[in-house]
């Protein structure tokens, strides 16, 4: 498929570098070709007529630059194809692949919305109408040195690190079918839901499952707060741990999202413009692997989500 850092390699390699399955490369590589195999020449994209080669290389360089995100100084020692084989200048990563991935980030459609759907997305105590499990993600960045016109909407009190967050729904299988782009920690997750209500479209019957931050968004079901003193009773502390356990799966999801360097460790360092780039292509890449792996949790059904749109009974005989 692709020539990697040392020619030939194993699954583990592939793995290894870039955080992805063979197969889940295949994918995003055949959508990314379109993109790809485009040129920038004075400030416009043209087709590339020749050495169409070095496109699987740059995109290839992309991936492994996300999830193994060396320094500036370290791309070249880190960022390497059969192409490359001293390392990929830092000059052509920003000047010739990054005007490629932005085109592509700004196509990609592997996050499947309508996946929530799927008659199997079912749980034992939600058998009908629920479909989606909200949560947001952060993503960790340096702390602005301006704080009037960056470190506003990067610094907040319910983290204890400056970050954008990302609103992330999955279904009882595990699978994410809705990935936001990046918003400011300082908003409430409440609110990153309604102003992104447009971009997931919901029946008027469905209900989704969310923390308490989603309290004020219309069909979610959320945990029993506790108000003053007055304790919880038996039925809604029943309640809660019912929502808390499936809730945190969308807690897993998030972890295998931010299972690359760039998003774990030191905070990410750099153009925000790139960032959002990055992520864009993260999410979408994640939900071609978690495709591929299989559902994460068994599903419960098969039947609609809507009672009403069961197909009636055949006639007793």
């Amino acid at each position: 498929m692709i020539a990697p850092r040392h020619g030939s390699c194993s699954r583990s390699q592939w793995e290894a570098e870039t955080g992805y399955r063979e197969d889940t490369l295949t994918e995003l590589w055949l959508a990314a070709v379109p993109y790809f195999t485009l040129t920038v020449h004075n400030g416009h994209f043209r087709r590339r007529e020749r050495d169409l080669g070095i496109s699987q290389h740059y995109w290839y360089a992309l991936m492994v630059y996300i999830h193994l995100y060396p320094a500036e100084d370290n791309i070249p020692t880190v960022v390497r194809t059969s192409r490359y084989p001293h390392g990929l200048p830092r000059a052509t990563f920003y000047n010739s692949i990054m005007p490629l991935a932005l085109l592509w980030s700004a196509n990609m459609s592997h996050i499947r919305w309508n996946d929530r759907l799927d008659p199997m997305n079912h749980h034992p105590a939600w058998p009908f109408f629920t479909t989606v499990i909200w949560d947001t993600t952060p993503i960790r960045v340096q702390t602005p040195v301006n704080y009037e016109a960056f470190g506003r909407n990067v610094v907040n009190t319910h983290y204890d690190f400056s970050c954008f967050l990302v609103l992330t729904g999955i279904t009882f299988t595990g699978q994410l079918v809705f990935a936001s782009g990046l918003v400011r920690s300082t908003a409430y997750d409440a609110n990153v839901w309604w102003d992104t209500r447009h971009l997931h479209p919901q029946h008027p019957w469905e209900r989704a499952i969310g923390d308490g931050h989603f309290s004020t968004c219309p069909g979610m079901d959320v945990p029993v707060p506790k108000r003053g003193s007055n304790p919880l009773t038996r039925a809604q502390r029943c309640w809660n741990e019912w929502v808390q356990l499936v809730r945190s799966r969308v807690e897993h999801i998030n972890t295998v999202i931010k299972n690359h360097r760039m998003f774990l460790g030191e905070p990410y360092r750099g153009y925000i413009d790139s960032l959002r780039v990055f992520v864009r292509v993260t999410m979408h890449s994640t939900a071609v692997e978690l495709r591929k792996r299989g559902n994460r949790y068994k599903g419960f059904g098969p039947w609609p989500h809507n009672p009403s749109e069961a197909p009636a009974a055949p006639p007793e005989t």
